[in-house]
């Protein structure tokens, strides 16, 4: 059974990524595919269970997938002009925001300042400067709009559907046990680290595939 189940598993993402992308990013997703199958050997094979117990190297290592993101949308957003700037903005908050549950600040040695800004009631202001930035976004929806499909088959939206489904459908699943499997919180967490790997593997690519929307979408109002 659990050899089925990482077998669906990586077959939709593998599958998915040869239907739908370039050989730059299959060479990325294959590697990213590689190193969750090496955690599915010692975790299943090995019996590591460590590897995914709370606060752990699976839960450590998303919490720096999604903080590397974050990083890296940042630092590409002023490459681009203004309205690629905000997305690439507003992709790196959200993923800054998105580490705040891999990560027990309240439970590090950090200032308090510190913990009530990540893991209290200080976290409202990440939310509200993302606010910010989708309203700003918004600016552009006639764009956006007259472009979706452009943005969908990138490697963008190819990545983040992906990530969508892993994090949101498959990592729920596995969280409530539907599959019977005795693995299955080692399976939630295997699933939310492969998004995270979908957000990473965007993040590297992003500059390449907005120059290509742009390129193909042409100059346009909005």
């Amino acid at each position: 059974m659990d050899l089925f189940i990482i077998i669906v598993l990586f077959c939709l993402v593998f599958m998915t990524g040869i239907m739908f992308l370039d050989r730059r990013n299959m060479f990325i997703l294959s590697l990213l595919l590689l190193v969750n199958l090496l955690f599915w050997y010692l975790a299943v094979g090995r019996g590591m269970a460590f590897l995914y117990e709370e606060n752990s190297w699976i839960e450590n290592i998303q919490a720096g997938l999604l903080l590397g993101s974050a990083v890296i949308f940042a630092s590409s957003a002023f490459s681009h002009e203004a309205r690629a700037r905000v997305l690439a903005l507003l992709l790196a908050l959200l993923c800054f925001i998105f580490s705040f549950r891999e990560v027990d600040v309240d439970e590090l040695d950090v200032p308090a300042w510190l913990i009530f800004l990540l893991a209290e009631e200080g976290r409202a202001i990440f939310f509200i400067m993302a606010l910010g930035l989708l309203l700003l976004l918004l600016r552009h929806t006639t764009y956006y709009l007259a472009n979706r499909m452009r943005y969908l088959r990138s490697s963008l939206g190819i990545y983040f559907l992906l990530a969508a489904i892993l994090l949101v459908v498959l990592s729920g699943a596995f969280e409530k046990d539907l599959f019977g499997s005795r693995y299955h919180v080692f399976y939630e967490e295997l699933s939310e680290l492969l998004a995270y790997c979908m957000l990473f593997a965007a993040s590297l690519d992003l500059p390449r595939a907005l120059r290509r929307i742009e390129m193909q979408a042409g100059p346009q109002e909005g």
